[in-house]
């Protein structure tokens, strides 16, 4: 970051709009490096072709041709390109520990590897710096672990995903249908969380930990108000009740046995609490 940081301060002086365009850190800085002075090597140049994408291609070539900056001197031109070639030589390293790490993790995080594989592993665990840090995260911040910024410029927004970390891309949530993807991550990191605190613990070296299944929805489900106490407990507004002058003033059965025939529907069985109720009440 503090390269980055150094950089986009001195280029800013050649291309300030270059920043904008170009949110990553480090697709910034490899452009940096490849345009130097010369804006127009952004056009039918097959490195940049590699860096950024065609759309953002034709953006930087027209906002480089309208802009109010500068030429670098070559000492300035000098000190960028070493910040440069010093924070690729950077970006190179952490990518052969990410693969030292991710070559470890049957052994360092058992359980996290098997739910979301080990390259995903090593990814959320260099990001959250370490895995005692990553066993205090609550399952909301793993799912955006690794999220990236992007710019639309001016283009659609439909392939843009927001709030989509390693994990969404995972291949166990990329195997799903993609209108169960975003659910199916939220599910996966809780199980993360869980599988985190369980290695950094050192239990359960095999892999094998059974998680704790779901019981809020069975509760919720056992505990729920049937349909007859739904209609009871709905009230029409600025209507008399039939009881108001009687003895049993301000009990009111709502809209219980006014719609229909007019009388009280047959108690309705719900199929996930039936095992709960006797053989009498069905």
């Amino acid at each position: 970051d503090i390269i980055h940081k150094f950089i986009r301060d001195n280029y800013s002086k050649r291309f300030p709009e270059l920043e904008s365009l170009v949110p990553n850190a480090l697709d910034y800085i490899r452009t940096v490096k490849e345009l130097g002075n010369s804006l127009d090597k952004c056009k039918n140049n097959e490195n940049v072709q590699q860096i950024l994408t065609n759309a953002t291609i034709m953006v930087v070539s027209v906002t480089a041709s309208t802009t109010q900056g500068q030429q670098l001197t070559e000492e300035e031109l000098e000190r960028i390109e070493e910040a440069c070639d010093m924070a690729l030589e950077l970006n190179q390293a952490k990518h052969r520990i990410y693969e030292y790490v991710e070559s470890r993790m049957s052994f360092i995080a058992p359980n996290l590897s098997i739910i979301i594989g080990a390259s995903t592993a090593a990814k959320i665990m260099g990001i959250a710096g370490g895995l005692t840090n990553l066993s205090k995260m609550p399952a909301c911040n793993i799912m955006l672990l690794g999220a990236q910024r992007k710019t639309l410029s001016g283009f659609s927004s439909t392939s843009v995903l927001p709030h989509t970390g390693y994990i969404y891309h995972s291949d166990i949530v990329q195997s799903l249908p993609p209108d169960l993807r975003r659910k199916a991550a939220r599910l996966v990191s809780a199980k993360c969380t869980l599988a985190a605190r369980v290695d950094s613990f050192h239990e359960s070296q095999d892999g094998k930990v059974v998680l704790p299944p779901p019981r809020y929805r069975k509760m919720k489900e056992r505990l729920g108000l049937t349909e007859i106490r739904k209609q009871a407990n709905r009230m029409s507004f600025g209507e008399i009740e039939e009881d108001a002058y009687q003895e049993d003033l301000g009990f009111s059965l709502g809209h219980l046995g006014k719609a229909g025939s007019g009388r009280v529907r047959q108690t309705q069985v719900n199929e996930a609490t039936k095992a709960r109720i006797s053989k009498t009440l069905q």
